[in-house]
């Protein structure tokens, strides 16, 4: 179970979310930790984002919504030399989203003794592999899966840059849990030349490989799929009214801190998908990357 006062660790891009012209704070760490952090406050927990800004509009836009979310600064790290992450986004007609990701001060987050001692104490560690695009930040975060002694260590699929096979292979082989949508499962069993070619049969063939303790596959609007030594779990397809201009940005983060919470609550298989569905579609629903939760979803699932 989760214990008191828990601690979850969210790595990674700090970005200014640009789509269609109007800028937002968002990164898979925010997003993350916007949708978790109501939920361990029901168990006085919390959860701290590790990543780096830029002294500039786009560090002061991610502070003040760090803040908005009651997130802690402590982990993050700020710079003059390089620019606050910015990533262009297009949604497409049928929902799709594009993105491209400037080069920014999250490239270079520092390894550091406040991340050491985080990473032995927190319960949760989520990182995606955006960051293996850049030496430091990429050893910063290898160094984090193999320092923590987290009961959930979680690696989440992005595969708008796609890493070197050593690299993931040194993530996966200190990940507890891998989540990815069909397609970046797929390409994952590319890059590390799987006998499997279909997501859910790449997720089984490395929860083996690596010894993980489970496999998320996603899939947008059909919902999630768990793998694991049991076999596969299927929920059910869930909706919320959609707010306009609402896009998809972010929903695979929420799913992600969904099935965090499940996971650290001893939660069944069910119950997990169930979660990782929930927070999925409620973020999918809002024109924002990084909207939390509401009470009501908190409740539904704390």
């Amino acid at each position: 179970m989760i214990g008191e006062q828990p601690r979850v660790l969210s790595y990674g891009e700090l970005v200014v979310d640009r789509v269609d012209g109007h800028d937002r704070p968002g990164g898979a760490p925010l997003n993350f930790a916007a949708a978790i952090q109501p939920l361990l406050g029901t168990v006085g927990g919390d959860c701290l984002v590790a990543s780096r800004v830029g002294h500039d509009d786009g560090g002061q836009l991610l502070q003040k919504a760090m803040q908005a979310h009651n997130l802690s600064p402590v982990l993050l790290q700020s710079t003059t030399d390089e620019p606050t992450g910015l990533s262009l986004a297009e949604v497409k007609s049928q929902g799709d989203v594009a993105f491209h990701l400037e080069p920014g001060a999250w490239d270079e987050i520092a390894w550091s003794e406040a991340l050491r001692e985080q990473a032995a104490v927190c319960v949760g560690l989520l990182a995606g592999s955006l960051p293996l695009r850049s030496p430091v930040s990429a050893a910063t975060m290898v160094s984090l899966f193999q320092t923590s002694s987290a009961s959930v260590r979680m690696f989440d699929l992005n595969f708008r840059h796609e890493p070197e096979s050593t690299l993931l292979t040194s993530v996966l082989e200190a990940a507890t849990h891998v989540k990815g949508t069909v397609e970046e499962w797929v390409q994952l069993g590319t890059i590390l030349s799987c006998q499997a070619d279909q997501a859910h049969a790449v997720a089984t063939e490395l929860h083996a490989q690596f010894a993980l303790e489970s496999c998320l596959v996603t899939n947008g609007a059909g919902g999630c799929v768990l793998l694991d030594g049991e076999g596969a779990m299927a929920g059910l397809p869930v909706a919320f009214p959609t707010t306009e201009g609402a896009d998809p940005i972010g929903a695979g983060d929420h799913a992600a801190a969904g099935w965090m919470f499940a996971l650290l609550n001893g939660r069944s298989r069910l119950d997990q998908v169930a979660a990782a569905d929930i927070m999925g579609a409620w973020a999918a629903s809002r024109p924002a990357s990084a909207p939390g939760i509401p009470p009501a979803v908190r409740d539904l699932l704390a």
